[in-house]
């Protein structure tokens, strides 16, 4: 039981007090617990903006350091695959740099490589026709060494081929 102001018990509890002391504490309280509530939802929105404007990168943030050079077409062969109804082609190229490539699992003169599109299908006639591909032809091209991260260690850029032009209707 609490004492009213002359000491004598009045029936009622007040942790804080009676008068203008108790209510100074009731306000202070309540200020605080409010800050508390309006700093956690502050940090929470700023978590949520930070998400929203750095997704994650699949195989993390990666760096590639380019080498000039250029491609030479080897090969153009038609082939079937299953389910298709048009046909594709299976496009061929060597590479050859304009610089020394540094790392030694990028030496890829003189080999081998797969022109495909960037879903990993193969070009159709239409994609040919559009950019002059044929046995014989070079491009401008640059091979792309990772130097940083873990994503995909080599890549070849054509400047003057669109790899994501679906010319021949498949996406």
């Amino acid at each position: 039981m609490g004492k009213d102001r002359t000491g004598k018990k009045d029936g009622s509890f007040h942790p804080w007090g009676k008068g203008l002391k108790g209510v100074t504490m009731r306000v202070i309280f309540s200020v605080f617990i409010l800050a508390i509530i309006i700093g956690a939802n502050i940090i929470e929105a700023n978590n949520r903006m930070n998400k929203m404007n750095n997704p994650p990168i699949a195989g993390g943030r990666c760096e590639y350091k380019e080498y000039p050079g250029y491609a030479k077409i080897t090969s153009v062969t038609k082939i079937k695959i299953p389910g298709e109804s048009y046909g594709k082609y299976e496009v061929k190229f060597v590479f050859y740099s304009y610089q020394e490539i540094e790392k030694e699992y990028a030496q890829v003169e003189g080999k081998e490589f797969l022109l495909l599109l960037t879903n990993s299908s193969y070009p159709g006639p239409k994609f040919l026709k559009k950019y002059g591909i044929k046995v014989g032809k070079v491009f401008d091209c640059y091979l792309k060494v990772i130097v940083r991260g873990t994503c995909t260690p080599i890549l070849f850029e054509f400047p003057s081929i669109r790899l994501d032009d679906y010319c021949d209707g498949l996406r």
